[in-house]
């Protein structure tokens, strides 16, 4: 039983480390540099390069071409000269914000998804199941859509919320880039998801088991 609870430790705590990094690194960065006297531009700027960089970290552990980490490269590289050329840090701030659509539009494909076809979060977990139950488990999980009036609806509800929040966090940041005084906009940025997240997973978790939505 020792041995089990400290093979799954790890794992358990190694997610966490995505979200340290993606958002707690650049919000450090940007209030540290603000604390010691470097301007807004600077400070963000700055704040930015720790994203841009893990994502070359990441690229030079695995050697595998990562679409998505070239999306970010351009987006910071791109925001970058356009903020040099306008020399407003608030650019910078719209970058991230804008960055962050693509959560959006799959928001906005799971509330869809509800009312046309398999709710969008089957697929999405798809791959979870399968590691968690394998290839014959995943077949009797999936053809209970057409067999469980409630295993449909909970799929439902649930793919529903995660397209809430998915779409509530574009809104937030969108109008935190363009409204929120700078000093403040980047805790607002890098804040909101998490902040989202966290009730949204507690939710998750409870209604999948309440539900019995699990696999």
């Amino acid at each position: 039983m020792t041995t089990a609870v400290a093979m799954k430790s790890p794992t358990r705590f190694a997610l966490f480390i995505p979200m340290v990094v993606d958002f707690g690194l650049p919000l450090a960065v940007f209030y540290g540099l603000r604390a010691a006297g470097v301007d807004q531009w600077w400070s963000l700027l700055l704040s930015g390069v720790v994203p841009a960089a893990v994502v070359v970290a990441r690229f030079v552990r695995s050697r595998k071409v990562d679409v998505l980490a070239l999306f970010v490269l351009s987006a910071v590289a791109l925001s970058v000269g356009i903020s040099a050329m306008t020399g407003d840090p608030r650019t910078l701030l719209i970058r991230d914000a804008w960055g962050g659509l693509l959560g959006g539009l799959i928001g906005v494909w799971m509330l869809a998804s509800v009312w046309v076809g398999r709710p969008a979060l089957m697929y999405l977990i798809r791959a979870f199941v399968l590691t968690k139950v394998g290839a014959e488990g995943l077949r009797t999980w999936e053809n209970r859509w057409e067999t469980d009036a409630a295993f449909r609806h909970g799929l439902r509800v649930i793919t529903f919320v995660w397209g809430c929040a998915s779409v509530i966090n574009v809104i937030v940041t969108l109008l935190a880039a363009y409204l929120v005084p700078l000093d403040l906009a980047p805790a607002v940025l890098n804040a909101s998801w998490p902040a989202i997240l966290a009730p949204t997973l507690i939710f998750h978790l409870y209604y999948t088991k309440k539900a019995n939505l699990r696999a």
